[in-house]
């Protein structure tokens, strides 16, 4: 009789390796789940506070520019959070020139649109930053906040932009 013996059935063994079981994928879900909810508490606060910069650098372009274009143009250029041309719904700001005489002034939207700043964030300002033709403006400070902390956005009457974490010195 040639051939294997019937008891022997390890000489015959597949040589591919074997897929995922439903047991050891359910385990391996949990276990990323768990990793997950432990990680999300510690990231939380580290993009809050990249939203908070993030929006605070962002309102400083944007003054620097409307400062620029005030004197390339030789219009006035607003930054405003109230009382602008357009609607400006919370936690956003709105970049305007004036297109009147310094007499009856005229402001419309520079974009058409308000700037949008992260949902968490919130702005609030002292005065509207005025920027004249000469590039000077009437001092003004933005503040920039959200659960982490907050940040300023002081212009000076040169039409200086700084930013400070907290509040800058005088």
């Amino acid at each position: 009789m040639a051939g294997p013996l019937p008891g022997n059935r390890s000489l015959v063994r597949a040589t591919w390796p074997r897929g995922l079981t439903f047991v050891e994928l359910i385990t391996v879900t949990i276990v990323l789940l768990i990793m997950a909810v432990i990680a999300i508490p510690r990231v939380s606060p580290i993009v809050q506070n990249f939203r908070l910069r993030g929006a605070a650098w962002q309102l400083a372009g944007d003054l620097r520019l409307a400062r620029q274009r005030a004197v390339t143009t030789q219009k006035r250029f607003r930054v405003c959070i109230t009382s602008c041309a357009i609607t400006v719904p919370a936690g956003s700001y709105s970049v305007e020139k004036d297109i009147g005489t310094p007499a009856v002034p005229r402001w419309i939207s520079e974009t058409g649109t308000t700037v949008k700043l992260p949902p968490d964030v919130a702005i609030s300002a002292t005065a509207t930053a005025t920027f004249v033709p000469s590039g000077r403006v009437s001092g003004s400070t933005f503040t920039v906040s959200n659960l982490i902390g907050q940040f300023e956005v002081k212009v000076s009457a040169t039409g200086q932009v700084r930013i400070c974490p907290g509040t800058c010195p005088p």
